[in-house]
């Protein structure tokens, strides 16, 4: 059974410690919102990222939001894929990628309801691929 933990800094050193799970952006700059990001920013992280997964090789790569991902795959040299929600057809190098939407309060077009699903199949697909989480 997975362990319960309560979100914040504590969780995140426990998921990365215990778990060999981390967390990052696409682009490594405080905005106020997704929009504020600009194509320079992408430009400038997304090889960036790129080369972290290639380097780590985590079993997943979990992106929040299809406007993150579609703006990775332009920036990191794939463009031209249309993500949907879910688990992806390319992966990036040997890592499978998995999209959710975003959980920002100023993405309010999906509800907590949907979030929750949405994080049950993550679960459901790190099992299956044998990801300890």
């Amino acid at each position: 059974m997975a362990e319960l933990l309560e979100p914040g800094i504590a969780a995140i050193d426990i998921l990365f410690h215990r778990y060999g799970m981390g967390f990052t952006d696409v682009v490594k700059r405080p905005t106020a919102g997704g929009s504020a990001l600009r194509a320079a920013d992408y430009r400038e992280w997304a090889p960036e990222l790129k080369e972290k997964i290639g380097r780590f090789a985590p079993a997943v790569a979990w992106f929040h939001g299809k406007q993150a991902y579609t703006n990775y795959l332009r920036y990191a040299g794939s463009p031209g894929q249309s993500p949907d929600w879910g688990e992806q057809s390319a992966a990036i190098g040997g890592t499978r990628v998995f999209v959710t939407p975003n959980p920002s309060p100023a993405n309010a077009a999906h509800s907590l309801e949907e979030l929750i699903d949405w994080y049950r199949q993550l679960g459901d697909f790190l099992a299956q691929h044998r990801v300890r989480v």
